[in-house]
């Protein structure tokens, strides 16, 4: 399985980044937390994490691997730090994370910085950190030196404000589509960024999610659509058709997301 499968899909939803031009890319939606946060992986360079994402702005490029975002105003991103005493402190993310677009406009790798965690560690007693994500959270393109399409305050305000609210009832809402993408980024999150994963990790994942808190609100729908998309993983690694269950569970979740931006803009007209 390639990268090739999930290109119809994205093309559908909003336009690809292969016209080479330097313009902004699309404001982004976050997949709300519904109040349960998400783990950093501290085991590289920095601790993050995948988290789900969907385009606001159909007629703009989406972003490329690495594109640079800042939370919108009004959006809350939260670090929860939790301390070797057993406090959970909760912290403003923004201006302490990093916000970069993954797999198109599709999902976003969060980051604490290694200073940021040194810091909290020395003053906090940090022990583990973790991102939640509001409702309602946009993430605006970090403006680029020479842009000759630079976002403006018009375009922002309708993708963060009357868009960014219509998405919440085809993204955040229980159901199907949702649902599975919830699971599968829980799937994707408890699996190693980098290297192979080996045979008991990637069979003993299923039993060892669903029991997450995240779980326990999916509808059935949901968790069969992500019980299909594990199992469908889980074999074409075993085969040798994906090189990684992480890779195979990252391309699902982006068509996924794909599709359900599909839908989306036809059900709101487009922009």
């Amino acid at each position: 399985m390639s990268n090739r499968w999930i290109v119809p899909a994205l093309a559908l939803a909003c336009a690809l980044p292969w016209s080479g031009a330097a313009a902004a890319p699309q404001v982004l939606g976050l997949v709300a937390s519904n109040g349960v946060a998400t783990p950093l992986d501290c085991s590289g360079a920095e601790c993050d994490a995948h988290f789900s994402a969907f385009c606001l702005q159909q007629a703009r490029d989406a972003p490329s691997h690495g594109d640079a975002y800042a939370v919108a105003p009004g959006g809350a991103v939260t670090l929860v730090v939790s301390t070797a005493d057993g406090r959970s402190l909760r912290l403003p993310g923004e201006g302490t994370l990093r916000f970069t677009a993954l797999i198109g406009f599709t999902s976003v790798r969060i980051a604490l910085p290694r200073l940021a965690l040194a810091d909290l560690e020395s003053r906090l007693g940090a022990t583990k950190v973790a991102v939640e994500i509001g409702p309602g959270v946009s993430l605006l393109p970090i403006e680029r030196r020479g842009d000759p399409d630079p976002q403006t305050a018009a375009e922002i305000a309708l993708a963060t404000g009357p868009m960014r609210a219509a998405a919440a009832l085809a993204f955040e809402a229980p159901g199907r589509a949702a649902d599975a993408a919830r699971l599968t980024g829980l799937l994707i999150n408890a699996l190693p960024e980098r290297g192979l994963e080996d045979r008991a990790l990637r069979d003993g994942l299923w039993d060892s999610t669903v029991g997450a808190d995240a779980v326990a609100a999916l509808t059935p729908p949901g968790l069969r659509a992500g019980r299909n998309i594990y199992e469908t993983c889980r074999i074409s690694v075993e085969s040798r058709s994906m090189f990684t269950m992480r890779n195979c569970l990252e391309l699902r979740h982006a068509d996924l997301m794909a599709r359900t931006n599909h839908e989306f803009w036809e059900a709101t007209g487009g922009s």
